[in-house]
């Protein structure tokens, strides 16, 4: 089975994991197409490539790994897919409902290892069930609310369940959201500490999403703890590479492998974008000496021109600038957030941008 080897994203999970174990919120920021979807299925352990394959995912695999034989067991990773949030009318009852409905996905998905450990895990999935069940008939808020936290309170203090909430693409309900969930938040948390944590996956900062005064309490759970998602490291890189060879059933020999890895900046659209020009180019392999050639190619002037779209307006006016050689014309926040990103990167010179064919189309706009 060609899966992702345990070290797939190292430099962001082990940040990641640190804070699920001392019991901390954190958000995770980073750019379009960086991959954070697939890190979010990796680390969930719904390995695509082993689906696709027709394999049985192992879920508690990277679980296991980064928490260890004694914590694992009793960690619920609890995805909220704010995509299944339908707001025709009442923001509580929605919102607490699916965090409900998503605490008994979290628990379904348990590969219990033994009768005990099954038995017990049939009692919490029976309770859930019910109490899920009574938030619905109701359609009433405050139940919402209040069976939500009945739920992760035993769960918590009567099976010492550890939660953490992971909210995929959670930029917009961040800047959207009534303040007073996010107080509720909060609070539940704080009934349950150190048990009870929360994972924002976003592409901007929060505080440029919404003034850190109108959500105080939640934004001082999550503020100090920043986990950037950048590009992929270079093994990480390889291995993607290796991934594309053999769905487009293509083998690229070592130089031009080597030059993607190199000038991708380990993208993933951009991985995909070259590797697809050196299959179906033939010109390709002589024009490596030639970055304008490769920047001028259309798949990469769409890659570029999806993540220049999910910009913020002062990223784009602040990379501009840095292209143009105006570094001081870049506020710290935006500095902070590019470099959180991976679009611009630490050199042994100092900073510069992840490849050199993004700095060329930056200097086209």
């Amino acid at each position: 089975m060609d899966t992702y080897p345990i070290q797939f994203r190292e430099e962001v999970l082990k940040k990641f994991f640190n804070h699920i174990k001392s019991g901390e919120s954190s958000y995770v920021v980073g750019a379009p197409s960086v991959g954070k979807t697939r890190l979010m299925d990796f680390l969930m352990g719904d390995d695509p490539d082993a689906l696709r394959q027709g394999f049985k995912p192992d879920r508690d695999r990277v679980k296991k790994h980064y928490l260890g034989d004694d914590l694992y067991a009793k960690t619920w990773l609890a995805r909220v897919d704010m995509n299944r949030l339908r707001l025709e009318n009442d923001w509580g009852f929605r919102f607490f409902e699916l965090m409900l409905n998503s605490v008994l996905f979290a628990c379904n998905r348990n590969e219990p290892a033994d009768e005990k450990e099954k038995t017990r895990n049939e009692e919490i999935r029976v309770q859930l069930a019910t109490l899920d069940a009574k938030v619905i008939e109701s359609k009433d808020a405050l139940m919402a609310h209040r069976l939500f936290e009945m739920a992760v309170t035993m769960l918590c203090h009567s099976y010492d369940v550890r939660i953490c909430f992971l909210f995929d693409e959670f930029d917009m309900t961040y800047k959207t959201m009534p303040r007073e969930l996010f107080s509720h938040m909060r609070a539940v948390r704080d009934a349950n500490k150190y048990m009870v944590s929360y994972a924002l996956f976003l592409r901007n900062l929060p505080n440029k999403l919404r003034d850190p005064l109108d959500n105080e309490d939640f934004y001082e759970l999550i503020s100090r703890n920043m986990i950037g998602v950048g590009p992929y490291t270079l093994q990480d890189t390889f291995h993607i590479i290796g991934q594309q060879e053999k769905r487009k059933e293509f083998e690229l020999p070592q130089k031009p492998r080597e030059w993607v890895c190199l000038n991708s900046g380990g993208h993933p659209g951009l991985i995909q974008a070259l590797f697809t020009i050196f299959k179906d180019n033939a010109k390709a392999s002589a024009q490596m000496g030639d970055i304008n050639w490769f920047a001028g190619q259309e798949t990469v002037r769409e890659e570029f021109r999806k993540l220049w779209a999910g910009l913020l307006e002062d990223e784009k006016s602040g990379l501009l600038e840095f292209a143009r050689g105006n570094i001081n014309a870049m506020s710290p926040d935006t500095g902070k957030l590019l470099t959180a990103k991976g679009l611009l990167k630490s050199t042994a010179t100092g900073v510069d941008f992840f490849t050199p064919l993004f700095r060329i189309w930056v200097l086209q706009q």
